[in-house]
């Protein structure tokens, strides 16, 4: 999904736990924008190059062209269930991580509309274990 879809969003909810929560609403942003980065350290990863705007780009118009085929399986580690768990636990504890869990649930409900009606399949593990355990088994 397309950053500036996440942007809206999580503004929009920003701003309405503004009232409540004053600036430490701006961590919904965080939780609902910023984990997409996880986008980028794969990219960096998987093509050995650093540049944030070739990613963008990459993930922007090469991933559509190509049904998405190219990134099935692919980590991104903030949209993992270990990721999120981390993030419940956290929330119990501060009022900025409660706010990032609210961000990052927009996100993954966002993601899931996206997956279900543009791109029609799961991209991503999303799991950290399952992940390694299945990368492991492969290369024996």
């Amino acid at each position: 999904m397309k950053v500036w879809v996440h942007f809206v969003f999580s503004l929009a909810i920003g701003i309405i736990l503004y009232p409540i929560f004053g600036w430490k609403a701006l961590f919904v942003l965080a939780g609902g924008v910023l984990i997409d980065l996880d986008h980028y350290l794969w990219y960096a990863y998987r093509h050995k190059k650093a540049n944030f705007f070739e990613a963008y780009k990459y993930y922007l118009k090469n991933l559509e062209k190509n049904d998405f085929t190219s990134d099935i399986g692919i980590l991104l580690v903030f949209h993992t269930i270990e990721f999120l768990a981390l993030m419940i636990v956290l929330s119990f504890y501060g009022e900025a991580f409660f706010l990032f869990t609210i961000g990052l649930l927009l996100h993954y409900l966002l993601d899931a509309v996206f997956l279900y009606f543009v791109a029609k399949r799961l991209i991503a593990d999303y799991s950290l274990v399952h992940w390694v355990l299945k990368n492991k088994i492969q290369k024996v």
